[in-house]
């Protein structure tokens, strides 16, 4: 017997290959959306994580272990100190050894470093790299300086040094001769740490900073380390540095490393690194990708299995003949059960194997073309287990379809249909799906529910849609038809009686509002969070790029800082110059002051509800300055005088002149002022910053204004630009599953084409029937063509308007507790509602594209119909 079910299976796959082929579609895509789930876990959580690691550019790009000076550690112990966990994710140390010590001649300090493999590092000049003791070259900066005290490679210079056991301390008149050898160029790269042993500061504004850097053998320090005796080289600090390995940096490896560092700091050894940074920046990302992207794929795997479901209903359907036939010649369930089997297994192995490869696929092009850092594969156990569990879903959903069939009566699976109930009639399962989604619903509505779990409410609320159209289906077509054939619209009267007695009807409908829901909603959110994403990046900055100044030693002053900006830009077309007061507290007010005539140009406007009126700051005077306040975190109305800092070291009354949600560039209990009014009140150096507003990224321009800085005392300038900011809000969980919301959302789509298509094909043979009587009874062919047409376009235009209505409820319901950001802005900007203008536009191109799409498949239909009956009567 079981041979010949074999056989007879065999001649099914033959003659009914495409419906094998249709199962083992979505069996493959359902392992895949399963698998997929863990593996892209996986990558997005890797590329988090290394992408927030290079971001801290090249000082974050190591670990340095440094001692605090006396010399009294050799740098191979210093290296030892270091945990294993933290050397599991950094290269092989390199060492080196600095004392900072006073050249009396040149009226400066001077750091003396010993490096290993420096010498490899710089381009040398003039002379030769030292290999001696006491041997040191410079840079060209520092020569060029040099020369004027008519200094000649060759010569000697002496250097005063300290014998205290601390690095850096004085004082610095233990006289020691040093030989000039050599001069070198040199840059900030990743060798160094970020820091230019090239530079020479220009004007040193006091205290003990090193003006420049000159480069010595080991030999120097060697033998040496003690503090006794002049003429020796003591107070030196002595450190290792170990490169980090990006690719070695996963979460678990992470953790480890940032515990590890923590032991580390236990020794006498000063710890440099930005892994703790990295860690506390990820660690909240890291753990909403592994909310997120289960639930998101929750939606796909729904709509695969309102799918699958049609399609098994619809494979078992065309087999009731062969099942009756079965159970007359004495084979019961088991022996139905056993035909599908030998029929369909290969299609299913062959599906879930597939669905395996194609997760792993979908990994890989997503960790090349998509993620910001480069992934390398790896084969992982737990997209083995969510593959399996998903084919054992699509095995459960076929045996339960099958073993009904098989349990049916002879004579009911010898009707030519199914029995149908009339009116509205609603199932235990059909109610417990409505109990769920009801509940699901109401729980988001009542905030009861937030975060990753917020994303599966559309597609509750799209269910439950769904199936209160599902069951009314029947009886609204119906009550269609009678007002039709009422109104003589027959055309439009036989498209809804035929919709309304179509089998699968019912379940095409609830995968297109699911899916036209799912669709809208998803363009909705990716276009509020990229406008959230870009007003945050605008609220940060204040302008398209921002420079901070700064001093390492000395007192710059905000005169110096407008004369630096008026060197390069007079009429400050691209920069302004701007001087914020800081509060001494972390409950007192700060004080920005800007240009205002310029921030009317070069301030940011991105998703401002209001523009900041910038020209009311020109009011008012040095004695009491017009301000604007920020209602988020300074409480003020109009006409308001509140307290804050001033240029005089005292107190002063500032006026609020108008009070706004948030002023981009602004910080956190900060007004902004007049900047002409606030430096006219004083003389203070401390507890300044300094800024420029730009409205360029030239990188010409940009160099100009860092020198100008630089020549008024401004030493350290970092540039921040739109670009920078928004590369990292844009490298977030968040914004990462909003575009792969966009992805998982097409497929759902297609999954509902497919939907359309099966009843097509599931009806085709009723069809014929149907139309051949009618067109016997007398109906015009065009009628019924038109009829058959407007039927799956009706079907598409009342699923994909029904679903697109439902988008809008579901953002209401979802945006203010979804997850938009790893970590939430302070200022009020995110926005949560429906995004009317991409989502309405999103909702017509897709019920535009579903009617002309299901039309096309009404078209096809009928001419197969028609050229069947012309050969009928040929």
């Amino acid at each position: 017997m079981w041979g010949r079910l074999v056989l007879l299976s065999g001649i099914a796959r033959r003659s009914r290959w495409l419906q094998g082929v249709l199962l083992g579609l979505t069996v493959c895509l359902m392992v895949a959306s399963a698998a997929a789930v863990p593996l892209l876990s996986r990558s997005f959580e890797y590329a988090l994580i290394q992408f927030h690691a290079r971001s801290e550019g090249t000082v974050g790009s190591e670990v340095q272990l440094t001692t605090s000076g006396g010399g009294l550690e050799p740098a191979t112990t210093v290296s030892s100190w270091l945990d294993p966990r933290v050397r599991a994710v950094t290269g092989p140390p390199t060492q080196s050894s600095t004392v900072l010590a006073n050249w009396p001649a040149m009226s400066v300090y001077v750091s003396v470093q010993y490096t290993q493999g420096g010498c490899g590092q710089v381009r040398i000049v003039q002379g030769r790299c030292p290999n001696g003791p006491n041997q040191v070259m410079m840079s060209t900066a520092t020569w060029q300086q040099a020369s004027l005290q008519h200094l000649r490679l060759g010569s000697t210079v002496d250097l005063g040094v300290s014998l205290a056991s601390t690095y850096g301390a004085g004082p610095f008149d233990a006289p020691l001769p040093v030989t000039v050898v050599g001069v070198y160029s040199a840059s900030a790269d990743a060798f160094w740490g970020g820091n230019d042993p090239g530079r020479y500061m220009q004007s040193p504004k006091g205290g003990t900073e090193a003006s420049a850097t000159l480069l010595t053998d080991s030999a120097t320090f060697a033998g040496q380390l003690t503090t006794s005796g002049a003429h020796q080289w003591a107070n030196v600090a002595t450190s290792a540095t170990f490169p980090l390995k990006y690719t070695a940096l996963t979460p678990q490896t992470l953790a480890a490393a940032t515990a590890g560092l923590q032991a580390t700091a236990s020794h006498n050894v000063s710890v440099y690194e930005s892994l703790s940074q990295v860690q506390s920046q990820t660690h909240e990302d890291v753990t909403q990708v592994r909310q997120i992207l289960p639930v998101l794929f929750v939606q796909l795997g729904t709509v695969l299995l309102i799918l699958l479901l049609q399609i098994v209903r619809f494979l078992a359907d065309a087999r009731r003949g062969e099942a009756a036939v079965l159970k007359m010649r004495g084979n019961g369930t088991v022996g139905v059960l056993r035909l599908g089997a030998a029929e369909f297994a290969p299609a299913y192995v062959l599906g879930a194997l597939t669905g395996m490869a194609l997760a792993y696929g979908v990994d890989q092009l997503t960790r090349v073309w998509w993620l910001p850092a480069r992934i390398g594969p790896a084969w992982d156990w737990w997209a083995l287990i969510a593959g399996c569990g998903a084919a054992l879903v699509a095995l459960g959903v076929w045996l339960a379809c099958w073993w009904a069939m098989g349990r049916s009566s002879i004579t009911l699976l010898l009707r030519a249909r199914p029995p149908r109930r009339r009116g509205i009639a609603v199932s235990a399962p059909l109610a417990v799906l409505a109990a769920v989604c009801v509940i699901g619903v109401v729980l988001t509505a009542t905030h009861s529910v937030t975060g990753a779990l917020v994303q599966v409410t559309p597609v509750l609320l799209a269910g439950l849609v769904a199936l209160v159209v599902a069951v009314g289906l029947a009886p609204v077509a119906a009550w269609a038809v009678r007002g039709l054939l009422a109104a003589r619209a027959a055309t439009g009267a036989l498209a809804a009686a035929q919709l309304g007695r179509r089998a699968g009807a019912a379940l095409a409908l609830t995968t297109l509002i699911v899916t036209a829901a799912l669709m809208v909603l998803s363009i909705s959110v990716y276009s509020r969070g990229e406008q959230n994403r870009a007003t945050r990046t605008a609220a940060d900055l204040g302008a398209s790029v921002v420079i901070d100044a700064a001093a390492d030693s000395g007192s710059p002053t905000g005169p110096g800082l407008v004369a630096a900006v008026d060197s390069v830009d007079p009429h400050h077309r691209e920069f302004s110059p701007a001087v914020e007061i800081t509060a001494d507290s972390s409950i007192g007010i700060s004080v920005l002051g800007v240009v205002p005539s310029d921030m009317q140009r070069i301030g940011a406007r991105t998703g401002l509800a209001q523009q900041v009126p910038w020209a009311a700051l020109a009011g008012g005077s040095a004695d009491e300055p017009a301000a604007i306040a920020s209602a988020w975190t300074t409480p003020s109305s109009v006409g308001q005088v509140i307290d804050g800092p001033t240029m005089n070291d005292q107190s002063g009354p500032f006026k609020v002149v108008s009070v706004l949600p948030y002023v981009p560039g602004a910080g956190a209990q900060t007004i902004v002022v007049n900047l002409k009014y606030l430096l006219a009140q004083g003389d203070r150096t401390d507890n300044l910053a300094f800024q420029v507003f730009s409205s360029t990224d030239d990188p010409a321009a940009l160099h100009r204004l860092t020198a100008a800085l630089n020549n008024e005392g401004f030493d350290q300038v970092s540039i921040m630009t739109t670009r920078q900011i928004r590369a990292g809000y844009d490298a977030t969980a968040t914004a990462w599953a909003s575009k792969l919301n966009l992805v998982v959302s097409a497929l759902s789509v297609l999954a509902a084409l497919a939907s359309v298509a099966l009843i097509a094909v599931a009806s085709a043979g009723d069809r014929r029937r149907d139309l051949r009587a009618l067109a016997t009874g007398g109906v015009h062919r065009r009628m019924l063509r038109r009829a058959t047409i407007g039927e799956f376009a009706l079907l598409a235009l009342v699923g994909s308007v029904i679903g697109a209505i439902t988008a809008p409820v579901a953002a209401w319901l979802t945006g203010p507790t979804m997850l938009w950001w790893s970590s939430p802005p302070a200022q009020p900007l995110t926005r949560t509602g429906f995004s009317w203008l991409p989502g309405s536009a999103a909702a017509v191109l897709l019920v535009l594209a579903l009617v002309v799409v299901a039309a096309g498949f009404g078209w096809r239909l009928t001419s197969s119909v028609d050229d069947s009956h012309a050969k009928v009567s040929e």
